[in-house]
């Protein structure tokens, strides 16, 4: 899997409850977006929901809790 650097940032930026949240937030876009049957629509929410459940998954890595470490902000 490759994080990019707006996975990255939002991982490094963000506290761990306000990427839930805005996880769970995007979900819930993403499901509207669904029933409405708008594929642009459907294509955004993705990305956006996308975008933070990758952020999240970057917080498990090694790299991201080394950099942490070595920052003092753990």
């Amino acid at each position: 899997m490759k994080f990019t650097n707006k996975h990255k940032k939002f991982a490094n930026d963000c506290t761990y409850k306000s990427l839930v949240e805005s996880y769970k937030a995007s979900e819930e876009g993403l499901h509207k977006a669904c029933r409405s049957g708008d594929k642009k629509a459907m294509k955004r929410a993705m990305d956006c929901h996308q975008t933070f459940e990758y952020a999240l998954l970057y917080r498990e890595t090694p790299e991201f809790k080394n950099r942490r470490k070595k920052s003092g902000k753990f």
